[in-house]
């Protein structure tokens, strides 16, 4: 507001509340108020008897029947309603109060058609009401709604139970009972019209009864719908007895423009009341038909479309389904825009790749372990150790130098002959290794070469090899030697800024000799300096190339026949068949010395570990990936085949390959076609493979999805530079700080996994078989952290525990770890290289390198913890599971079931124990989080400047989803029942029991009200206050547990939980639906916020600059009267706490707790602090320090609300509506009303736990705020009141702009009403009492009023004698403050009119 320029006299002004509306005694205060000691110790409820023994559901149902009984008879009920006694009154309340609503529906009917003067009392609803609460089951209904209503929980069940009763009746009976009601409606309708009709305020208008009337006649004008189609909608309003408690979705703030908000004051005639309570009903069963049923059909509609057709929904006729496949489906599901056989083997090549990785570093571990061995055996050997380039290469060398030879068309590996083992042998006695240690190093590198030709045979039995065995083992032979077994310094060395190797200045001139050959050689002069600066440049442009593993380097073309102005030049393909082979005529190379002199620049070496992980790598990855493009070939035929023979599309999907484009378009309709076909590149040579997908036409995304995996490319603006180092390097950074590089963090991954072995039931295995699988699971993960710190063999998992961990890579299982391969993915944005700008990228890495170098192993090997923690419970899972379906299948042997085709299961036709392993291992994908499950479109929020590990939340409610249906499907196979059986129970009790027992355990343990459980939820910061809260009270002091911190399945029950903390937060004042439908904006404000809220980088950027130096939260970072220097150390210090990594704020607390000093006022505990590792730390609530923040917080939201009331009145320019005050006053008023509101549960929360009245008065008094705690003791509302500073400045805008004053005396007459009804009648946490539409002011055209008559001139002298008279004729404190009449006499007195 300040950038507006207002015209002088104007000001912004706000009022301030009198300092002394009343007197206050601060010595007669009560003392500290205690929390109630219970007895026992109660477990989900007050479970545990008196004599100690734990009660039952049942016992718990008893006893809140016992205490409705005892409500009953007017005894007094001792101790909080548990949570099961509160459902029990929920049920008998509800099964009550469906035959009274019928009754009592007959009974209104029947008055509404009596006399209109018959008192309310004398009517027969009236009469039966009263009669009816006297009788037992009355009194029965009261008081097991009074236990109903202890609790959420049992205020929801006892709605819910009406409504499902309700529309059992109606189903039955709706029909018949809408038709009467439209009957009576068009009665209702012409008593508005005939003025029968008495409003709440009556205070009726035409205008406002027409209105109703044609809402009403609209609403009568689809009975028949309502009946018929609806069934339970209206029908079933009409039945339920309490539909005021309930509420509508007219009953909330926000939607208070619908007809259907309730009318919840009595009217003294019977008549009257019967027309009130029918019209609510009405309203109710209208909404219950409209708009919630069709919604629900509607969204039940779209889900069966994307279930039953989600397969050819992208190629639909259909825009609609083609919208729901784009926009619904592909978002969030996991194979995104990719059918299920691409994504399936995607998951299967990526997951073999990873496979690999471990079986080439176990061959290169091998090698590391035999040197460090030998090492150990002379000084010579370990001198050669510490300098790697002598022992590798002479490994190397004798490892390759034997080629392998083809025998009966297989490949095998000849061994290696009696010259070069002596040779060897002899080369490694020079280093002073002994003979034995030689013969181990021959024996490992056979036993390597062995299972390289393994490799190579499966390659050569592909049917896309398109040569002889002969001729590819050759060219596998020289790729072996001449690029996998060779590695470059140009490359390895110099990763960052400062390179670690430089070539002489000998090398240089050779290469820059080969270049002038070159360029004379193509008839063209090149001076040796400018020869010089072209080698340079090569040596800082060349690169790896990722495809072929062979160095490359770009420079310019010199010959005059050449189609490309630039060459790259490959070094790895100038040896072939064992032979030197040149560039054509006028090439660069032309001699072997040429290449040679190139070797030496980028300083070519051999490295016997890296070789061998080389060839391991590609040669298994050439296996892979062909394996993956015939799967993909192999599904689109079957596919084709299946819809041939009649087969639904919708069933198996479309063909994803097509021979021609005419083909691709017609079989994948809607589509982007790829308008070249198919060319998949592998490492080997394009003359000797055939990719069986090449010539084949598909779609781009396809395409596109074959070629990079599972990678999710970026946009062009996520990928440019100045956004990776603006936005993405910061936000990865930060998010990796406080996850992979924070202590506490890692054993709270630990735990928090840990409940995904509830959560499936595979706890409920025996418990020896638990001891093992934890064991196997410990054994089998890496990242093998004691071998990489000490290099001792002992410490390397075993064979087998190697060959499972690589098996559930190849499945899919390990290695997939939310919150690492989050990071993973982010820090792969970081360094990606663009096609166009792969120098400048190149270049930018290196950069990123320098930065990163010295933590580089750090983060490694935190990041293989972070995965190691997750990775021992999905590997327990899968043993679980796999153990599971095991005995499920020898119990079915033994017992003679039948499967689920109806056949007996026999020992032969038991599954194998590998497809028991792949179906255990299918479980555990679809219900433990997995990253290769997530949709791209989650994935790519990991590059916007919003969201938190979006993928997290996502898997979350895959998973649990995945958990219900398969536990309800296995529930009904026969042979996996008991499994199913299991999971839904390990399930319920993760969402429903765990949580709720622990708050009842803690209740109980500490003696904590549930009183005192909502006042510390007032207390709680706006990030935990719909948690789940565990409340502790020790050493008379409140502390809590935010157990939703550290329990990940939170996500799935934090919308149930949100919505179960505000209606128990709402009190029993306000209706239901209201507060629900406040809770699910809340919730899905939770469900969005990892997905659209800050990240936690974007947020410290928007507290310094976007929010002035001021948090979310609304905590000052800087006082705006700071030098610059302090506001830049403090938002300095700001940005490094909040993005520390190594968990410094915790350990900071546990630092200072140690010490027993205070941060920030506050005394932390060691124990409490230690707690944190689990991520569930014990937090104390400072009452002081709270109710201080709370009366800045309103102070603040004062201001703001003060603000409402003006808006777009004050910028000089002409307001149209005359009514745009008073609705802007009445709007800031009811936001004045919460925030008072807020304050006052604040303010009853400090008093209930146990904080003194004089103590509140002082904290009000600190920040000169008494005036408010005197409002907010006396439950009393002070609305805004307009100031005569106002007045006159809206006086001086109209007058000096020649405008309408929006401000103007009927405006300000209403807004007096206004006024003083809040007054007089508004309470706290009660319902705004003011109707908008009561005191708007009738619509005038002011365009169109008349001039006003000829005036007589004003006495002028008569007026300057007066001071401060304004061109009014009045004084600014006359114009505020005297009636019209009052204004009048003050003119004449002055001559004037």
């Amino acid at each position: 507001m300040s950038d507006i320029k207002l015209p002088e006299g104007l000001t912004f002004e706000e009022e301030t509340i009198e300092e002394v509306p009343k007197e206050l005694d601060l010595n007669n205060i009560p003392e500290q108020a205690k929390p109630v000691e219970d007895k026992g110790i109660p477990f989900f409820g007050n479970v545990v008897s008196e004599d100690g023994k734990t009660g039952t559901i049942t016992e718990e149902t008893i006893r809140g029947i016992s205490k409705i009984v005892d409500k009953v008879q007017g005894k007094e009920v001792e101790g909080d309603v548990s949570l099961i006694e509160s459902l029990t009154g929920a049920g008998i309340s509800a099964g009550i109060k469906i035959p009274k609503g019928l009754v009592t529906f007959g009974t209104l009917i029947y008055d509404v058609t009596q006399d209109e003067d018959i008192p309310y009392d004398e009517t027969l609803t009236g009469k039966l009401t009263e009669a009816f609460d006297r009788t037992t089951l009355g009194k029965i209904e009261q008081a097991s709604e009074d236990v109903a209503a202890e609790t959420a929980a049992g205020k929801l069940t006892e709605a819910i139970g009406q409504l499902y009763g309700a529309g059992k009746i109606a189903q039955k009976t709706a029909i018949p009972v809408v038709e009467k009601g439209s009957q009576y409606v068009r009665k209702l309708v012409n008593a508005i019209k005939g003025g029968r009709y008495v409003n709440t305020t009556n205070n009726v208008k035409a205008a406002r009864a027409v209105k109703k009337a044609n809402d009403l006649n609209k609403i009568t004008g689809t009975d028949k719908f309502v009946g018929i189609a609806v069934g339970g909608g209206v029908g079933g309003g009409f039945i339920v007895s309490n539909v005021e408690d309930i509420g509508t979705f007219g009953d909330w703030d926000y939607l208070d423009f619908l007809p259907t908000g309730l009318d919840r004051e009595q009217r003294e005639l019977g008549a009257d009341d019967a027309q009130r309570q029918l019209l609510n009903r009405l309203k109710f069963g209208g909404e219950l038909g409209f708009p919630l049923i069709p919604f629900v059909v509607g969204t039940g509609k779209v889900g069966k479309l994307i279930l039953e057709k989600g397969k050819i929904n992208a190629y639909s006729d259909s825009m609609l389904e083609r919208w729901v496949d784009r926009f619904i489906a592909q978002p969030f599901r996991s194979r995104s825009n990719k059918t299920q056989e691409l994504f399936d083997g995607i998951q299967k090549l990526e997951g073999k790749k990873s496979a690999i990785k471990i079986l080439a570093q176990d061959a290169s571990r091998n090698f590391d372990d035999r040197i460090r061995q030998i090492s150990k055996e002379t000084s010579g050997a370990a001198q050669a150790v510490k300098d790697p380039e002598t022992m590798s290469k002479v490994i190397s060398d004798f490892m390759f130098a034997t080629d392998d030879v083809v025998k009966n068309k297989n490949i095998v590996f000849p061994g290696f002959n009696a010259a070069s083992r002596a040779k060897f042998t002899e080369t490694l006695g020079k280093l002073g290794v002994s003979k034995k240690s030689a013969d181990n190093v021959i024996k490992d590198a056979t036993t390597f070469r062995k299972a390289a030709t393994g490799l190579k045979n499966l390659i050569g039995a592909s049917k896309n090899v398109t040569t002889s065995t002969e001729k590819l083992n050759k060219i596998l032979n020289e790729r072996i030697k001449n690029v996998l077994s060779v590695d470059y310094k140009i490359i390895d060395d110099n990763t960052g800024l400062f390179n670690g190797y430089v070539p002489t200045a000998e090398n240089i001139n050779e290469v820059a000799k080969v270049l002038q050959r070159y360029a004379k050689n193509n008839g063209k002069s090149l001076d040796i300096d400018s020869a010089t600066k072209l080698v340079n440049r090569i040596i800082k442009d060349a690169f790896k190339d990722k495809s072929t593993n062979s160095l490359v380097f770009d420079i310019g073309e010199m010959s005059a026949l050449a189609d490309k102005p630039v060459q790259r030049v490959n070094i790895g393909k100038y040896i072939t068949t064992g032979k030197f082979k040149p560039d054509g005529k006028g090439g660069l190379i032309q001699k072997e010395s040429d290449l040679t002199a190139f070797k030496k620049l980028f300083g070519e070496y051999k490295n016997a570990q890296k070789g061998i992980y080389s060839v391991m790598t590609e040669l298994a990855e050439t296996i892979s990936r062909d394996k993956f493009y015939n799967k993909l070939l192999q599904d689109s035929e079957n596919i084709a085949k299946a819809i041939k023979s009649g087969v639904d599309p919708a069933q198996v999907g479309r063909p994803i390959f097509y021979k021609n484009y005419n083909d691709a378009v017609l079989g994948l309709p809607y589509q982007k076609i790829t308008p070249v076909p198919l060319s998949l590149k592998t490492a080997l040579p394009e003359t000797i493979y055939k990719s069986p997908l090449d010539g084949y036409f598909t779609t781009e995304p396809y395409a596109e999805a074959i070629r990079v995996g599972d990678a999710v490319v970026g946009n062009a603006i996520t990928r440019s530079l100045p956004y990776r180092i603006g936005m993405l390097i910061p936000k990865g950074a930060t998010q990796a700080a406080k996850t992979v590089l924070g202590i506490f963090t890692h054993a709270r991954n630990f735990f928090s996994s840990m409940v995904t072995t509830v959560h499936r039931g595979n706890i409920l295995i025996p418990p020896g078989k638990i001891a093992e699988f934890a064991n196997r699971a410990r054994k089998a993960v890496q990242p093998q952290l004691l071998y990489r710190m000490t290099g001792n063999p002992k410490y390397r998992n075993a064979p087998q525990d190697q060959a499972l961990y690589r098996f559930l890579l190849e499945e899919g299982v390990v290695n997939q770890n939310i919150v690492a391969r989050e990071v993973e993915g982010m820090i792969a944005d970081m360094t990606q290289i663009r096609t166009k700008y792969g120098s400048m990228d190149r270049y930018f890495n290196k950069v990123l390198n320098t930065g990163t170098q010295s933590f580089k192993k750090l983060y490694d090997v935190a990041q293989d913890l972070y995965t190691a923690e997750d990775d021992v419970f999905r590997i327990y899972n899968f043993l679980a599971e796999a153990h599971k379906l095991d005995n499920a299948f020898e119990n079915a042997i033994k017992n003679g079931l039948k499967d689920a085709s109806g056949k007996v299961v026999t020992r032969a036709n038991k599954p194998s124990d590998v497809e028991i392993m792949r179906e255990a291992a299918q479980i555990v994908r679809e219900t433990v989080p997995n990253y290769a499950y997530v949709s791209d479109f989650v994935k790519s929020v990991r590059r916007s400047p919003l969201g938190n590990f979006a993928a997290f939340p996502a898997e979350i409610y895959r998973t649990g989803t995945n958990t219900l249906m398969r536990g309800l499907k296995e529930s009904k196979d026969p042979i996996r029942k008991q499994i199913g059986y299991n999971s839904l129970m390990g399930q319920g009790f993760t969402y429903a029991f765990l949580p709720t027992a622990l708050v009842e355990t803690f209740r109980g343990l500490y003696g904590v009200t549930r009183d005192q459980v909502n006042a510390i939820r007032e207390m709680l910061p706006t990030w935990s206050e719909d948690n789940t809260i565990l409340p502790v009270y020790e050493n008379g002091e409140y502390k809590y547990y935010d157990f939703s911190h550290g329990f990940f399945y939170d996500t799935m029950i934090q919308p149930v939980q949100t919505t179960l903390a505000t209606v128990q937060k709402g009190g029993d004042d306000k209706p239901l639906v209201p507060m629900i439908l406040d809770s699910m904006v809340k919730a899905m404000d939770n469900v969005l916020k990892p997905f659209i809220g800050e990240a936690i980088y974007t947020g410290v950027v928007l507290d310094l600059f976007a929010r002035g130096g001021e948090t979310k939260e609304g905590r000052r970072i800087w006082n705006e009267r700071d030098t610059l220097g302090d506001k830049l150390s403090k938002g300095f210090a700001h940005a490094a706490y909040e993005l520390s990594p190594f968990s410094a704020a915790q350990v900071y607390r546990l630092y200072k707790a140690s010490l027993g000093q205070t941060v920030k006022g506050t005394q932390y505990k060691i124990p409490d602090e230690l707690m944190g590792f689990v991520g569930f730390r014990k937090v104390p609530i400072d009452l002081e320090k709270n109710l201080n923040f709370k009366i800045s917080e309103f102070k603040k939201n004062e201001r703001l609300e003060r603000g409402l009331i003006y808006e777009g009145t004050r910028t000089g320019d002409p307001v149209k509506d005359e009514n745009q005050i008073i609705r802007q006053y009445i709007k800031a008023n009811k936001q004045r009303l919460e925030t008072y509101n807020k304050m006052r549960r604040v303010y009853d929360a400090v008093k209930v736990l146990g904080m003194r009245d004089d103590k509140i008065a002082e904290e009000f008094a600190d920040q000169k705020s008494l005036p408010l705690y005197g409002f907010i003791e006396d439950n009393a509302f002070k609305p805004f009141s307009i100031s005569k500073d106002v007045i006159a400045g809206y006086d001086k805008m109209s007058e000096e702009k020649g405008i309408p004053n929006p401000l103007n005396d009927r405006v300000l007459d209403k807004l007096e009403q206004i006024q003083d009804i809040l007054y007089d009648q508004q309470q706290l946490n009660k319902p705004f009492v003011i109707n908008e539409e009561d005191f708007l002011l009738p619509e005038a055209d002011t365009s169109m009023v008349p001039p006003l008559p000829e005036q007589p001139m004003p006495n002028v002298s008569v007026a300057q004698q007066t001071p401060n008279v304004m061109q009014t004729g009045l004084t600014p404190t006359e114009q505020a403050l005297l009636s019209e009449e009052e204004r009048m006499i003050a003119l004449r007195n002055r001559g004037m009119v």
